[in-house]
């Protein structure tokens, strides 16, 4: 078996998901659940990773579970990081460079096409924002370097997961140099799957006895974790879907 909670896996955080990892582990012997495997050690195409028949755990984006992952995983639950008032569902904050505004022909830099938070989000929020025209995309590959692409002049806004928003925040240089102007819409936030033959029941428990035993301090670290939230994958899979980048 294979397992990864590769979302919010950062140098800051990597001790503290695998702290509590073992108290899942420890939660739940019966399951022999296998270590973590760092975000590093995962295959380039992390879809190989997510559709394993032998995947115990991970955590995927709301897109992928709702496009490409839809019926060929089984949903377990949402972490829930009191980022809305609704558990389980989070947003995305929009940040530009300070006094700036999300108004006229404005360049996005976003992490990836297939993420809710940097791209999906970014594309419902420019529809719904008047005077707003998207002119130039530029492609990071992670939400710190679509941040810093705005902080350094080579985009002009992006869409950040909040909680990651959260995290950059504490010692990446470049989240001085851009202001949060807006939020996106709540979407269902990053849902938990494993193998589509598994049973989630044992893992929601075991999820539930390792979230006890954290200190606040453990969860500040894992960015906020309060709790686990079963939302039905219905309003996951009532997201529209965004154009690709390149439509």
């Amino acid at each position: 078996m294979i397992a990864s909670l590769p979302m919010y896996w950062r140098a800051d955080t990597a001790q503290g998901w695998r702290g509590f990892w073992l108290a899942v582990q420890q939660a739940a012997p019966d399951l022999a659940l296998p270590d973590l495997t760092p975000p590093d050690d995962l295959p380039t195409d992390w879809y190989d990773h997510w559709q394993r028949p032998d995947l115990a755990l991970s955590m995927t984006c709301g897109l992928p579970f709702r496009s490409r992952l839809k019926g060929r995983v089984r949903y377990v639950t949402t972490p829930d990081f009191g980022v809305t008032e609704q558990p389980g569902y989070y947003r995305s904050v929009i940040v530009m460079r300070p006094g700036e505004r999300p108004q006229g022909a404005r360049r996005l830099a976003f992490n990836a096409p297939d993420s809710q938070s940097g791209w999906a989000a970014a594309c419902a929020f420019t529809n719904q924002t008047d005077g707003l025209r998207i002119t130039g995309l530029v492609e990071t590959g992670s939400h710190a370097a679509s941040m810093a692409a705005v902080a350094t002049g080579r985009a002009d806004l992006a869409a950040l997961d909040a909680v990651t928003w959260r995290l950059l925040q504490r010692d990446d240089p470049h989240a001085g140099q851009v202001s949060a102007v807006a939020h996106t819409a709540p979407t269902p936030g990053l849902p938990l799957i494993t193998a589509r033959d598994h049973d989630p029941a044992p893992l929601i428990a075991a999820l539930g006895a390792a979230l006890a035993t954290l200190s606040d301090d453990d969860r500040r670290q894992l960015g906020g974790l309060r709790g686990f939230a079963q939302l039905d994958p219905a309003p996951y899979y009532a997201q529209p879907l965004p154009p690709p980048p390149d439509a």
